[in-house]
């Protein structure tokens, strides 16, 4: 294992600005960039060691599958700056079949109205991830059922996201959930599970986009410790313990 420290790469400096936000252009966030720069020799070997985070990934082209609202919507420049497909399709990943076993982590749904931290996106700022689901929905779910269909998922997952990195514990802790099955148990249906006896119903909506979610920042995430952070200034956040889900 190399002893040689990084300078942070700006989606984990500010884990909360998309790349297309305007808060890189100027004050600390520009000056930022600058001194990345400056520290990066090798940005081809740099990115084996820290792969960009999906608010810097480029945009994944809109399958055809979708309907013509949909894949305008998503090559809209104008539209929010934080919304991008996961998925060509705007699918989950993973699927849920109805089942919870020993190895399932169970999440409840308090993380959807968290308010302890804001959720900083660029410019913006909101409460939390209900808050910004509320928000996208009251402004495009009147696009048409079928527009809300194609697209709630990829809401979802975008607003979960930036609740997971605005702090390094939520992201930590979701890494330590390794490739376990994961469900929400919300009285929302959609959004996650309910129980009763043996039987399971839902569609766990939010507990597929943190399985997926899980799989990106594992990666981003992966050489944290090798971050010089004398170098690079403060963390966005720091590490404290947390203990916010069991298994079944």
């Amino acid at each position: 294992m190399t002893d040689k420290k990084y300078i942070a790469p700006p989606w984990i400096k500010y884990p909360t600005n998309p790349k297309k936000s305007d808060v890189w252009r100027t004050g600390s966030c520009a000056e930022y960039l600058i001194k990345f720069n400056k520290n990066v020799d090798d940005k081809e070997e740099y990115l084996k060691i820290f792969p960009e985070a999906p608010s810097f990934t480029d945009e994944i082209t809109p399958s055809d599958i979708l309907s013509n609202v949909t894949r305008d919507f998503i090559n809209d420049p104008k539209k929010p700056i934080f919304i991008k497909l996961w998925q060509a399709d705007g699918k989950p990943k993973y699927t849920f079949d109805d089942k919870i076993d020993s190895n399932t982590i169970i999440m409840y749904d308090e993380i959807l109205f968290d308010t302890s931290n804001h959720i900083h996106i660029g410019k913006d700022k909101f409460d939390s991830v209900e808050e910004i689901v509320a928000l996208l929905e009251s402004e495009f779910k009147s696009l048409g059922e079928e527009f809300w269909d194609e697209i709630k998922y990829t809401f979802y997952i975008n607003a979960l996201y930036y609740k997971i990195v605005s702090d390094i514990n939520f992201t930590n802790e979701l890494i330590k959930t390794g490739n376990n099955p994961i469900v929400f148990k919300s009285a929302n249906l959609e959004w996650g599970i309910d129980q009763e006896n043996d039987k399971v119903f839902g569609k766990n909506l939010f507990g597929l986009a943190m399985m997926e979610i899980r799989d990106i920042v594992k990666d981003v995430y992966a050489n944290y410790d090798l971050i010089d952070w004398d170098l690079s200034g403060e963390p966005y956040t720091k590490k404290r313990c947390m203990c916010n889900h069991h298994t079944h």
